[in-house]
């Protein structure tokens, strides 16, 4: 039983990561265009792991125009647990998709790729342990 459970959170890792690496090359492909954002504030949130632990996490929230209009988004990819990361009046270059310009991502962001990556590292080992009876 232990090793169908282990290949099954295996292949699901698997999935998640190439889930995660699609979702990540799709967006350089439709995020063409750059610009200029500028940091407006920083935002935060408390989670609670499963033992109770809290984590803050600082997200920057940008300022950026594209023809001629504004837009104002959190850039959620850029979460991070530092709280000088980020701030208020830093400029940051983004990427964003010139038919949808609130879809965006910091300039260089490869975070999907190296989850991804991780996801199935995670997901290939635990199918082999598994399978050698070694999980």
């Amino acid at each position: 039983m232990k090793k169908i459970i282990g290949i099954i959170v295996g292949v699901v890792c698997v999935i998640i990561g190439i889930f995660i690496m699609v979702s990540h090359f799709n967006a350089q492909k439709t995020q063409t265009e750059e610009t200029t954002a500028k940091v407006i504030r920083i935002d935060s949130e408390v989670e609670t792991d499963s033992d109770g632990f809290d984590t803050r996490w600082y997200y920057p929230v940008v300022e950026y125009t594209v023809d001629g209009k504004k837009y104002e988004t959190r850039l959620t990819n850029s979460g991070s647990t530092n709280s000088t990361e980020y701030k208020e009046g830093q400029e940051v270059t983004i990427q964003y998709n010139p038919d949808k310009p609130e879809k965006l991502s910091k300039k260089g962001d490869n975070g999907g790729l190296f989850g991804g990556i991780f996801f199935i590292a995670f997901g290939i080992i635990a199918v082999v342990a598994s399978i050698l009876g070694k999980f």
